[in-house]
């Protein structure tokens, strides 16, 4: 049996660039503990739904519309559907209440990692790392410029001596945002 992607594209659940505000969960009244809440319109029952894995429920419709229909949320859902008056969810919201994280996953593979939480942590670690790899490389960006930074000032003062300037008569003052070396020379040498 040979397997196409075209045939058969896999299931996926993909991160949503979304700060989610804290208050989130109080204003759609779901009161449980759980690290993982999906979210999504049920259209039979006309209400917001949520399931942690353990508890399904629904929730403050008017406080889900104005989530919703927020120009930032809509524009980043606008290609998922999540429900409406007229068909049920192919896509559901996942929050990581622990990061703060959104995704947006296909209904079915969702409801399926809220029943084994050891897939969503992988997935919370799979995005960990692709965070810390993202400041690891900042930071050796930043090494890498302040060592060549100190470079040019030992070599600056090394060609000071070398010339045979008195280093005591300058001035030297180093500019961070342009990397330079500024010298003031002495008004016997100007």
């Amino acid at each position: 049996m040979s397997y196409s992607k075209e045939s058969q594209p896999l299931p996926s659940i993909q991160s949503i660039n979304l700060a989610v505000p804290l208050s989130l969960e109080q204003a759609i009244a779901y009161s449980g503990s759980s690290r993982w809440l999906a979210l999504h319109w049920e259209p039979e029952l006309n209400q917001l739904c949520h399931n942690d894995g353990q508890t399904v429920g629904v929730g403050n419709t008017y406080a889900w519309q104005i989530f919703r229909h927020h120009p930032k949320v809509e524009r980043l859902c606008h290609p998922y559907h999540l429900g409406d008056d007229g068909q049920p969810a192919r896509h559901y919201l996942l929050l990581d209440r622990e990061t703060r994280k959104l995704y947006v996953g296909e209904s079915i593979v969702v409801e399926e990692c809220l029943k084994q939480p050891q897939v969503l942590s992988l997935l919370a670690a799979l995005d960990a790392d692709s965070t810390a790899i993202s400041v690891r490389d900042n930071l050796r960006s930043q090494s890498f410029w302040q060592e060549r930074r100190t470079r040019a000032i030992a070599i600056g003062i090394a060609l000071l001596l070398l010339l045979g300037l008195p280093a005591a008569g300058f001035g030297v003052e180093i500019l961070e945002k342009n990397d330079w070396i500024e010298v003031e020379l002495p008004e016997w040498l100007d």
